[in-house]
């Protein structure tokens, strides 16, 4: 075979292991794919790649193809066999015969021919490759440019594995943080209010068995929500479905968001407050802008009722234009500073409520009232 053809068929191989690098987004399946393509483009008998640790500036061996199980994981400093040396000199090395290396780090391998490779990204070294052959193979020009044309394509493929990684970390972070805030505006405080109602069972009785019994009842109806709540929650990390039909969200999306708040009132509202209503025109709010209204007046009604002893709320929806203008005012004591909460709960309250109206494209504010008492206020775009 001449020179030209041996070479036309390593550059399609090289192109072949490109694509199949190219579709992993995983890091781990990632590196082991990518030593053993690398091995495979150069006709070598093993080999290993490693990732570059700037803090300790040393490599870690994280991928191996038929190497020693305890090469996987190992690390070396700067320096330091055949990864170090590539690591400190930031250059491809070429050695006829591994004993010959300075410090090498692997027994029985003596005779190998050896080849190791920077991995570089836009200048700075993430990785190294580390491939060996034993006699009668050994490594020549060729060999280093086609791992180094290989190795351009690898740093790619790393960074956006990496990338990948990134982001599903703080997808999942974004998701748990959502559900702490359903969890909190929803679960927590249904339970507060079965707390409530439930101490105020035995009083209830000693003032008849009637009344004794609606508040028994009223506890069951709490809890049956809460019940929904939770396993609209659990639905929700298990996947789609209509599981959710019980919740408050999914009564709103049925019946209103009125008609929700009006039922989440009749259950957890203290028996001697008064909850005023100016709700209208709401059948055009989108399914995420109506949760949020809804979230966000749960949790402002939780905080007059718990924080603030209020006797009185008012809720209203407002419209200007394409803006709409939600607003709870309570009649209770008010915050301690004025805008700041005071206490940790209401602090969770508040920041879970303002994350809530950002994802909704609004604005929230929290302050006292000139009459005493809170208003809470979002303004947000209508969907």
């Amino acid at each position: 075979m001449h020179d030209d053809d041996a070479a036309m068929i390593d550059q399609d191989h090289l192109r072949e292991m490109i694509e199949v690098i190219s579709g992993e987004l995983e890091l781990r399946p990632l590196l082991t794919s990518i030593v053993q393509k690398a091995c495979e483009l150069l006709h070598a008998d093993r080999g290993s790649i490693g990732l570059v640790d700037l803090e300790s500036e040393s490599v870690k061996i994280e991928a191996i193809y038929k190497m020693p199980s305890e090469e996987l994981g190992s690390v070396a400093k700067s320096g330091d066999g055949l990864a170090g040396k590539v690591y400190r000199d930031r250059e491809p090395v070429l050695i006829d015969r591994y004993g010959d290396l300075s410090s090498p780090q692997l027994g029985g391998m003596d005779e190998d021919s050896v080849v190791g490779m920077p991995i570089m990204w836009r200048g700075d070294i993430i990785g190294t490759f580390g491939i060996g052959a034993a006699p009668p193979k050994r490594f020549g020009d060729n060999d280093l440019r086609m791992l180094e044309m290989f190795a351009r394509h690898a740093a790619i493929a790393i960074n956006n594995a990496r990338s990948y990684e990134r982001e599903k970390k703080y997808a999942a972070l974004k998701e748990r943080q959502r559900l702490a805030r359903d969890l909190h505006d929803s679960v927590s405080q249904l339970i507060f209010s079965m707390s409530l109602v439930a101490q105020s069972i035995e009083p209830g009785f000693q003032q008849d068995e009637a009344e004794g019994k609606a508040r028994a009842n009223r506890l069951l109806e709490i809890a049956r929500l809460a019940q929904s709540e939770m396993k609209a929650l659990l639905d929700e990390l298990r996947g789609p479905g209509d599981e959710d039909k019980g919740s408050l969200a999914a009564y709103a999306r049925h019946n209103g968001l009125a008609k929700a708040l009006q039922r989440h009132c009749d259950l957890t509202a203290p028996e001697d407050a008064t909850v005023i209503f100016d709700i209208n025109n709401e059948c055009d709010l989108s399914e995420l802008l109506e949760e949020t209204l809804l979230r966000i007046c749960q949790e402002a009604l939780a905080n007059a009722f718990r924080h603030g002893g209020a006797k009185t709320v008012s809720i209203s929806l407002k419209r200007n234009g394409t803006e709409l203008c939600f607003r709870i005012e309570d009649d209770g004591q008010g915050l301690t500073t004025g805008h700041a909460p005071d206490s940790t709960t209401t602090r969770i309250g508040i920041a879970s409520m303002r994350a809530r109206a950002v994802k909704a494209g609004g604005h929230l504010t929290v302050e006292n009232r000139a009459g005493g008492g809170v208003c809470v206020e979002l303004r947000a775009p209508l969907h």
